[in-house]
């Protein structure tokens, strides 16, 4: 153990080489191109305590209450062709952030800390920093209850309230953070010279700062700079079926935090002059000093199995990328990684590579690397750095500018040559079929790409240079967090919450929708689950299904009584739906065509959503069918074999309170399903025909299926 210092902002640093047992492995793996390096940052994969449900935490959450806060925020779906559609629980986006808050506050324990701060034209400090046992969350529900819109937004207000509520808690153990929600821009009380400088005027920050930025009317570029220099993350939220997701994924980062307060520092000769390759950072700082270059990256936090990996170029007084001077007979860098366990002292990491030899990375890493930087550094294009420290998009410049050079980048990107998970989701991104290949779509038409895909490339940015995932949707950070048992643990436990908590209560009447007859007041979603748009499940009318002697005919030949092959044997058929469609949205899954919230079995043995996991989409009319079997307690007993794939049929069991994805409060329940099937009149050989759809009047979700009158089935 050596003494790195004395004293540096008041901490003593020690150099950890063998001092922490489950410290982080630092290594330099120089390329064969002698041009550059992949510097690789690797914390444990667990805690060395495996009964921790999670880093305590000390959050202050500074919400936005005004008068825009009130819209409403219906939920996202999909009309029975498959396009975009929305159900109206007269909900605002209040209510959701409300939802979201008190789903935070749920996971927290007597280690934890909340505080509450809103803003609009004033800010109040709802709530400082209390410990959340049992009394405690009582009062910090009730807080999160009594928010109210209001009128202005005084973003910069909130902020510094939040940060306040932060004073004199440094070296308390726990991962502080100040997360941010607002769905506008702000309007008062600016600071006159810029967020970013007086944001540096007050480091060391005592909290981490997160932005959420709600919908397409939001400053993003500011959003994404604050949380940049506040050493947080930002993320778009484009509606209210994302609210969830993306705060999940947040907590569940910090929940899963190793250490915190991370940067690297890089020494090389004056020879050499390593670069940074993920676009233009307000943090990036490189020094000569004496006869040495320095390179100083702010890396933020760590999260627990979960590598943060630098691709490193070596470049030449104009910027150009050069290659290391092999005449020398070596090349040395040293790398020292400076971190802190949320305790004092902070720790330093070192070790020294020679670059001049190669390292033995397979070349699919270094290609995820190397794409993974381009992609950063094309979205990092695509914005201006203001002398304020406020990204902006370019004024000026035509969209094709922008379209020339993603088919450039796709054109020389190295993950296209290699077809491992890693790579693929990153050539997904790029050019996927919806709902992946989000950054070709948006740029696709100008008017897409200023209404949403500006404020996503943003966030997109953001979670791929901080190799996080930040929701469910984009194929490329899905691929991050895997290899993290707590995150996982962390993100199913804040899942569940989110979905088992009572809805908020409705702020609005939903104006009334086809088909809707008055009724009584509107109520609340029975479940959140509703704010994850789901179809009603079917499979197409030729997919074939596995009958119990290995025989294999099409679903619509199915009949009442048949036997047919599930994953605990031999069950009979008690009827099947018919559904008449027109050009409906399905996915291909194998040999198997399914509408996108059918749930079915992944080869891992997980239940997953088609629109989740498929990119094959198709447009299908004619007649999809859906399957009750016999009534059997246990749930495996409840799918079918259809295209190779295992689907879930009717009246499972699972109606609420698991996070599975099969749970639905009426396509779970036996009795419900089979009452509205006998509903639907005489069918021949079991097979009902149905024209869609009921919805409860006064929940809006589906609770039965409507009868059809006449209506023209298309011949299967």
């Amino acid at each position: 153990m050596v003494k790195k210092g004395e004293n540096r902002d008041k901490e003593s640093i020690i150099s950890t080489s063998h001092l922490v047992p489950d410290g982080p492995t630092l290594t330099i793996h120089p390329l064969a191109t002698q041009d550059g390096a992949i510097v690789k940052v690797e914390p444990p994969r667990s805690p060395s305590n495996p009964s921790i449900s999670h880093v305590p935490c000390d959050i202050v959450l500074v919400i936005d209450v005004s008068g825009s806060m009130s819209s409403e925020a219906p939920a996202p779906t999909l009309d029975s062709d498959g396009n975009p559609s929305h159900e109206d629980f007269g909900l605002s986006i209040l209510d959701l952030t409300k939802h979201a808050a008190r789903t935070i506050l749920e996971t927290l324990d007597e280690g934890d800390r909340m505080g509450i701060v809103t803003f609009s034209t004033d800010v109040q400090v709802v709530q400082p920093l209390l410990p959340m046992d049992n009394i405690r969350k009582e009062l910090a529900r009730s807080n999160i209850e009594s928010m109210k819109h209001d009128r202005s937004t005084n973003l910069w207000g909130g902020i510094t309230a939040g940060l306040k509520l932060f004073e004199n808690t440094t070296d308390t153990g726990r991962v502080s953070a100040v997360m941010v929600l607002t769905d506008g821009k702000p309007n008062h009380m600016c600071p006159h010279r810029g967020y970013v400088p007086k944001l540096r005027e007050m480091f060391p920050l005592p909290a981490t700062i997160h932005t959420f930025g709600f919908g397409y009317t939001i400053r993003s570029g500011l959003l994404k700079s604050i949380a940049e220099i506040g050493g947080g993350n930002y993320a778009f939220i484009p509606d209210a079926g994302m609210v969830g997701t993306v705060f999940i994924h947040a907590v569940a980062h910090l929940q899963s935090t190793y250490a915190t307060r991370c940067t690297l520092e890089l020494t090389t000769p004056k020879s050499i002059r390593l670069r940074t390759t993920v676009g233009k950072t307000l943090h990036e700082e490189m020094a000569t000093i004496g006869k040495y270059n320095k390179l100083t990256i702010n890396i933020g936090n760590l999260q627990y199995g979960q590598s943060r990996d630098l691709y490193l170029q070596n470049a030449s007084d104009e910027g150009q990328k050069i290659n290391f001077d092999s005449s020398e007979k070596e090349a040395p860098v040293r790398a020292d990684l400076t971190y802190s366990l949320m305790r004092a002292p902070s720790y330093v990491e070192l070790v020294t590579q020679d670059l001049l030899i190669h390292s033995e990375l397979p070349d699919a890493d270094i290609a995820y690397h190397k794409s993974r930087s381009m992609i950063c550094d094309f979205l990092a294009s695509c914005f201006d750095l203001k002398a304020d420290g406020e990204y902006g998009a370019p004024k000026g410049v035509d969209l094709k500018q922008f379209e020339a050079a993603l088919q450039k980048l796709i054109a020389e990107i190295p993950a296209q040559h290699f077809g491992d998970p890693r790579n693929q989701s990153l050539m997904q991104d790029l050019v996927g079929e919806s709902p992946a290949g989000q950054v070709s779509l948006a740029l696709s038409r100008k008017d897409y790409f200023d209404r949403w895909g500006r404020h996503y490339f943003l966030s997109l940015w953001n979670a791929h240079v901080k190799q996080l995932c930040n929701s469910f949707k984009d194929p490329g950070p899905l691929m991050y967090n895997n290899d993290s048992p707590l995150f996982a643990r962390c993100r199913d436990a804040l899942d569940r919450t989110f979905d088992d908590l009572p809805p908020p209560k409705p702020t609005h009447i939903p104006r009334p929708q086809p088909n809707y007859v008055p009724g009584p007041p509107i109520s609340a979603p029975v479940s959140m689950r509703s704010y994850r748009s789901r179809m009603v499940p079917c499979f197409s009318a030729s997919s074939s299904v596995l009958l119990s002697d290995g025989q294999e005919v099409p679903v619509c030949k199915l009949r009442e009584g048949a036997s047919v092959r599930t994953p605990l044997g031999s069950r009979r058929v008690v009827a099947i739906l018919r559904t008449p469609v027109r050009r409906v949205l399905m996915c291909r899954a194998g040999e198997l065509l399914v509408t996108p919230w059918h749930p079915i079995r992944n080869e891992d043995g997980r239940w997953v959503f088609p629109a989740d996991v498929t990119a094959e989409r198709v447009r299908y009319s004619g007649a999809v069918y859906s399957v009750l079997l016999q009534k059997d307690d246990n749930v495996a007993a409840h799918a079918v074999k259809v295209g190779g794939v295992w689907g879930v049929t009717f009246g499972h069991g699972l109606v609420t309170g698991s996070d599975d994805v099969r749970a639905h409060p009426f396509f779970g329940d036996y009795a419900k399903v089979l009452k509205s099937l006998e509903s639907l009149g005489l069918g021949r050989n079991g097979v009902k025909t149905c024209s869609g759809v009921q919805r409860d009047v006064i929940g809006g979700l589906i609770c039965g299926f409507r009868r059809a009158h006449g209506t023209r089935v298309p011949r299967s």
